[in-house]
Formats: C-alpha cells, sequence, structure tokens
C-alpha cells in the first residue's frame, strides 16, 4: 500500500483553510469522505465535508446587488454543512489539459434542468453548486467545487439487502434518472466531448476529462480518440511498452485510423452522459427508499445515448458489456440488451432480474436502449478493444511491481494475445457492418 494520496494532506487542509477564510465560513469540522490514508493508486478526487458553527451570510459567496454566477446558487439559510470537492491531477487515465471541474460544474448544471424538465422535483437530485474555483492562483493548489452536502447512504450498500418490491421501486427511480438525463437541453454548439465555461458562465464544449483532445464534431471521432487515448497511456507502463516490441503498435494504430461505425442509429444525437452511473454514485434514503441525489459527474461528456450502456451501469444490469468482474449470467445479460430478448427467466443470480426490470421500465419511458440502435456490434467490438489496450493489471505500478519478471512476461504475453484477437474481430464487424 502507499501513502501516494496522504502525502499533500496537510497541504490540502492549508487550502481549504484559505477557501473558508475567503468566503468568511466559520468551520468547526472538516471530514475527509470515503478516504484511506494508505491507498493502491491514486484518487480521482479529494472530498471533504465541512460542517460550520454558524450559517454563512448571505453575501459570503455572492454579492446580492450582482448577478449570480451561472451554474451556481447561493445556500438556503441557515445551512451548516457543505461538500468540497478538489480535483487530484494525479488521478490515473485523466486528461491532464481539460477542466475538470468546469466539466463537472456544467455537466451537473444541465443535469439538474434536464431532471427537472422531465419530472418537477426531480431535479433535486442534482448537488446545488455554490461556488467553484476552476483555476486556483496560489500555487499547488488544486481547482475545487463547493457544493450542496447530500443526505443518504450509497445505493450499492443498501440495495443487495431489500425484498424485489422495493429494488423495483429502486429501479423506477434510476429509469426516471436516466430518462431526465435524455431530456437536458443542449446549448447551440455543444458537440461530442467534455463540457467548459466560457468568459460570460455560458455551457461551451471542450475537451474531455477522460480522454486527451477535443472537442469532436462526430461520435465516431470520440470513439477514436478514446482508444488513441488508451495507447499513449500504454506507452508509460513499461510492462507493456506501447505495445512496440512485437510490431503490435503498427496494426493498432492503422486499425484506429481505419475506425468507422457504419450504419449508426441517430449517429448524430448528442445528449449528457454521466459517465459513471453505477449504484456508488446514487444515494438513498434508507427510512423512505427514495433517491436522494446523482453525484460525481467527474466523467461526464456529450456522446450519442447509447454510450451509457457502454461505459456505466455495471450494476444497474445495463452494460452491454457485463458487470465488473465475473458475470452470473455468463454473459446472457449482455445478449440480452443487445437483443432486447429477455424471455429466459432460468438465468441465474439477482443481475439478470435487474437488468430485466431496468429494461422494461426504460421500455416504458420510451428511453433508446442498445437493442433499439443499429452498430451495436461495432461498438461493443470497439469497447472491448479499449478495455485491453491499456488493461489496468499491466498498467498500474502497484500491480506491476509487485510481479516477478517471468509474471510480467506472461502477462504481456497474454494480454498482447487477448489485445490482436479482439483487433480481428473489431476489423470483422466493420467489415460485414459496411
Amino acid at each position: 500500500m502507499s501513502d501516494i494520496n496522504h502525502r499533500n494532506y496537510h497541504t490540502r487542509l492549508e487550502q481549504i483553510q484559505r477557501i473558508t477564510k475567503q468566503y468568511n465560513l466559520q468551520v468547526s469540522t472538516i471530514t475527509p469522505v470515503a478516504y484511506q490514508e494508505l491507498g493502491p493508486c491514486p484518487y480521482n478526487n479529494f472530498i471533504y465535508k465541512l460542517e460550520l458553527s454558524e450559517p454563512a451570510s448571505n453575501s459570503s459567496f455572492h454579492n446580492p446587488n450582482e448577478p449570480l454566477t451561472p451554474c451556481t446558487t447561493s445556500p438556503p439559510d441557515r445551512t451548516l454543512t457543505y461538500i468540497l470537492r478538489m480535483s487530484n491531477p494525479l488521478a490515473m487515465g485523466i486528461n491532464p489539459h481539460a477542466s475538470r471541474i468546469e466539466n463537472e460544474v456544467a455537466a451537473m448544471s444541465l443535469a439538474r434542468q434536464g431532471l427537472e424538465s422531465y419530472r418537477p422535483g426531480l431535479g433535486n437530485l442534482i448537488p446545488k453548486i455554490y461556488t467553484f474555483c476552476s483555476r486556483p492562483s496560489h500555487p499547488d493548489d488544486l481547482p475545487w467545487v463547493l457544493m450542496e452536502c447530500k443526505s443518504g447512504v450509497p445505493l450499492d450498500e443498501f440495495f443487495p439487502s431489500q425484498s424485489k418490491t422495493i429494488k423495483k421501486s429502486i429501479i423506477e427511480q434510476v429509469a426516471d434518472i436516466l430518462s431526465g438525463l435524455r431530456s437536458c437541453p443542449l446549448p447551440p454548439g455543444i458537440t461530442y466531448g467534455g463540457l467548459g465555461l466560457s468568459s460570460d458562465g455560458s455551457v461551451i464544449s471542450a475537451e474531455m476529462t477522460t480522454t486527451n483532445g477535443g472537442p469532436w464534431p462526430t461520435y465516431e471521432m470520440l470513439l477514436k480518440a478514446r482508444l488513441q487515448h488508451e495507447l499513449h497511456d500504454s506507452d508509460a507502463s513499461p510492462a507493456i511498452n506501447g505495445w512496440r516490441d512485437s510490431g503490435v503498435r503498427e496494426r493498432l494504430e492503422s486499425l484506429i485510423n481505419r475506425f468507422t461505425v457504419p450504419n449508426l442509429s441517430d449517429s448524430d444525437t448528442r445528449v449528457l452522459i454521466h459517465g459513471d452511473l453505477t449504484m456508488n454514485n446514487i444515494l438513498i434514503d434508507p427510512s423512505t427508499c427514495k433517491l436522494t441525489a446523482l453525484i460525481d459527474f467527474d466523467f461526464a461528456c456529450i456522446a450519442h445515448p447509447v454510450h451509457e450502456f457502454l461505459v456505466s451501469l455495471q450494476d444497474l444490469g445495463g452494460n452491454v458489456m457485463g458487470p465488473y468482474g465475473e458475470d452470473p449470467t455468463e454473459g446472457k445479460l449482455s445478449q440480452a440488451l443487445l437483443s432486447g430478448d429477455f424471455g429466459d427467466d432460468d438465468v441465474p443470480g439477482d443481475l439478470w432480474w435487474v437488468g430485466k426490470t431496468l429494461n422494461a421500465c426504460l421500455v416504458k419511458r420510451g428511453v433508446l436502449r442498445p437493442s433499439d440502435v443499429d452498430g451495436m456490434k461495432v461498438l461493443c467490438e470497439w469497447r472491448a478493444l479499449e478495455l485491453l489496450v491499456c488493461p489496468f493489471h499491466l498498467a498500474a505500478e502497484f500491480i506491476v511491481k509487485r510481479m516477478s519478471e517471468e509474471a510480467r512476461e506472461g502477462a504481456k504475453r497474454g494480454g498482447e494475445g487477448e489485445l490482436v484477437a479482439k483487433m480481428g474481430d473489431l476489423e470483422e464487424v466493420m467489415r460485414g457492418s459496411c
């Protein structure tokens, strides 16, 4: 285990003290959230719960004689608890040139509008933003955002032990969230990729937080950039060495250049994608079984509607690549998501039922699903390849360091074999789709 997350702990506390002093916040307690001093790899963000001894004044965040900063609002009177999120520049797989705070603030603003337009009151699931700083002037300070502290517990801690009746009610609420995200109004000129804020506070297209480059005029170009990003990350792995040792890289670069998604349904459609929509990023009130928050928009982007089913929903039965880890459905859930046929009721495990229930809820709400989309075979092979270009077990330093030379070479040979096979699969489905 490493202290990589704890090395600058006191530096972060000093920054928090400067922030609270700047806004005249009388903080009594600063508590790290979901934090351990020792861990295997860097956190994406550092999160703190700030508790005040007395409420902030009406002018703490905004001059009452001036308009509010876009995407922000004033906290309710007598608010004593806040959440402060600080972006970690050492997070793995992140685009260092993207403004992650602006991306998150802009995405949360759009999500709140979308959920509210879908159903009045649903927008309250998105924490309110009170103030933020995407470009700190103090040396070594981290970009940060101060937001509403939502009550509730992570859904993944609550869901497994509940009855099917309660689970169905929760899944219906998740389906409402997906419907609301599809209802987000995109400002004129928004293309594929990340989000940012202009000098006047308008939401604009920007570089994507999880992919170098962008924005892009097409979804296909975003997908190409994802492969290029992973290939670039593989350069930093001594175990992989950018796949240069056996000529695989040249073939992969050629495939990326030739990549296309022929006949993709509604190929020009753009929607807000959460990018990490799992139970861990949903909060619920255990006493009412009502969802209380949708959090962590760090990976949010603008993409084709089906993108959420490629990168999110792993534990909600909605990811076409299957769940994290071992798949209890042995691939049957993925097949059902792609075909829309959930007629097999003999599939073991709870995940099949969760996915079948979510699918029915989405049908009822008219949400575009993978089974509605032409071109899914290519997209699934693209995603499978993307996951193999820079696999975590060969890229994470803490894992590679523990391997013997023999084990490392064996893992690399195995990874290379899977990569080459998947490149062939993608090339084949691309030819078959033309």
